[in-house]
């Protein structure tokens, strides 16, 4: 969210900067209103956008000399440590630093929150200010518009289809038709769809005043256009000019949905209506925006963003989260990481960016987020006594199918058939052979009966839902293995739960409290070394167990917690 809001800042203020100081001089007043609009749309658009298919990413070398320049300015988190074998504390500073973010984070949001309903409230209560207006006037419906007549003393203005004028001014045909033309032009233009929608971004980004600029930007060019109408329709520009600045010297009412009248505005737009901007110069000036809108596009675009990490937040690597866990894999299977190789601190950085959904789509490695961090930071510095690997879920082995028993298959009418995780009929086989699949199972469904033969049922996995299905699908942890010098090797399951009867007789999960964290800390104490394999009988609210190999024989051993 940080990323999405300083990168759509800049590109408003780029566009509006560029507005202000080239665009706004010229009568260039259609074109203005929809670059300012489209201004909005596109900055905020444009940290949404993934433009991967256009803009390669980062090589690993340009990456490697960023971490370079950002570490000589930047104090490491892990220290390198002499020790052989460094134990880190279990009661770190780091979860205690990550619960104040947490906090900090709250209070930001319930700040937000209060602005939010304030700001909701204030524009709800201008609504109502204007549809009061309209109940207590006297409502004339004309052929374009509702003419609206207030007791309010205040000069005309306009919202939606309505306008608004003095009641006395109206009968006392007081109301120039200069004006009414002005205010007119609002309501045809529908200038107040403009208005509404800036409104409705300083509500949502109350916090940010770049959209205040923009409003006013917007409705200084809506009076740009309301007068060119006017002057278009005179001969003399003159009388016009002069009308306006007795408007501005006389009482004045200012309404945050309308276009109000005031010196800096009335100046603004005098200096405007004799201004003209030739064909030659508007193309050159549309022309200029192509490549301020290509750089734009390109420095600030999601894949931008995710290739440089946002440049940001804590000066990591510029990698996506993929990228460190690519670069720790080891080089005899893609479904082992080689904790020595992987970059926790970047990794860390890169996942915790990622939002719910796009941790449910990565390669699992929660452990990041974890209070096992600590643990695995130090596992990770004492790396020339242990090794340590995170092993996922590894394919299921290919299978091939025999002649014989692919021709029974065919023949067979006593069996149902799963194909690809669909039901289908036995009939569906025709269409394949035996070479296109690379998982099958048999089991019986119902048992031989008099007269009924024995049912089967048949799961059969193409080659392509295989590799859907086992290979480029979402990786996910099944074991953290670690080997020591001396041949000894512990294996502790990722995800340890048992199933209990509660008090009221349900059963229920049950996972140990803290077991991973209190698992790594066994294997990089190497705790489990002189326990004696595990008994039949264990209590495992107070302790779980790890797989361990020594002296080429593998066992369980149970290890208690503290």
């Amino acid at each position: 969210m940080i990323s999405f809001l300083i990168s759509s800042t800049i590109c408003l203020s780029v566009l509006l900067l560029f507005y202000h100081f080239v665009l706004r001089k010229e009568s260039m007043f259609v074109f203005n209103r929809f670059f300012l609009l489209g201004s909005l749309v596109f900055s905020l658009t444009i940290p949404l956008i993934n433009l991967a298919p256009i803009f390669p990413t980062l090589n690993s070398s340009s990456q490697n000399a960023g971490v370079e320049i950002q570490q000589a300015f930047l104090k490491p988190v892990i220290q390198p440590s002499d020790e052989k074998n460094p134990v880190i504390a279990p009661n770190s500073v780091q979860p205690k630093h990550e619960k104040q973010v947490l906090d900090w984070s709250w209070f930001l949001v319930s700040v937000y929150l209060v602005g939010l309903v304030f700001f909701i409230m204030r524009f709800i209560f201008q609504i109502f200010s204007l549809s009061g207006l309209v109940k207590k006037g006297a409502v004339i419906q004309k052929e374009r518009y509702r003419l609206v007549l207030i007791g309010l003393e205040t000069m005309p203005f306009t919202f939606l289809d309505y306008l608004f004028v003095n009641e006395i001014t109206y009968l006392t045909d007081g109301l120039e038709q200069e004006i009414l033309q002005h205010e007119l032009t609002h309501i045809k233009e529908k200038h107040s769809i403009d208005i509404l929608f800036v409104e409705a971004l300083k509500i949502i980004f109350w916090f940010n005043p770049i959209f205040l600029f923009y409003k006013k930007a917007i409705q200084l060019n809506h009076e740009f256009l309301a007068d060119r109408e006017v002057v278009a329709c005179s001969d003399d520009v003159l009388p016009y000019q002069k009308l306006l600045i007795s408007k501005v010297l006389g009482k004045e009412f200012v309404y945050n949905l309308s276009s109000p009248i005031n010196y800096s505005v009335t100046k603004n737009r005098l200096i405007m209506m004799k201004k003209s901007t030739s064909k030659q110069k508007s193309f050159l000036l549309r022309l200029s925006l192509i490549p301020i809108f290509g750089f734009l596009l390109g420095s600030f675009s999601q894949t931008t963003a995710s290739q440089s990490n946002n440049l940001f937040s804590q000066g990591y690597p510029v990698k996506d989260f993929e990228s460190y866990i690519l670069e720790a894999l080891s080089e005899e299977s893609d479904f082992v990481v080689e904790l020595e190789k992987l970059d926790i601190e970047g990794a860390k950085a890169a996942y915790l960016k990622l939002t719910e959904d796009e941790k449910a789509k990565v390669t699992e490695f929660p452990i990041l987020e974890d209070g096992a961090l600590t643990y695995l930071i130090g596992l990770q510095n004492a790396k020339d006594s242990i090794k340590v690997r995170i092993n996922f879920s590894p394919p299921p082995k290919k299978m091939s199918i025999p002649d014989e028993v692919w021709t029974n298959w065919i023949k067979s009418k006593n069996v149902e058939v799963i194909l690809d995780d669909k039901n289908e009929d036995i009939s569906i086989l025709s269409n394949y052979s035996l070479n296109d699949f690379a998982l099958y199972e048999v089991r019986g469904i119902e048992k031989k009966k008099f007269l009924k033969p024995e049912k089967y049922q048949l799961t059969l996995t193409t080659h392509h839902q295989f590799e859907n299905k086992f290979v480029t699908s979402r990786k996910k942890i099944q074991t953290i293995s670690a080997s020591y010098p001396n041949g000894d090797i512990a294996e502790i399951p990722y995800f340890m739960k048992y199933v209990l009867m509660n008090q009221k007789g349900e059963l229920e999960e049950y996972f140990p409290e803290n077991y991973l964290q209190r698992a790594l800390e066994a294997i990089l104490t190497q705790e489990f070394k002189d326990l004696p394999s595990a008994n039949a009988i264990m209590d495992i609210r107070k302790s779980f167990w790890i797989n361990v190999t020594r002296n080429g024989q593998k066992e369980m051993v149970v290890v208690s917690y503290n």
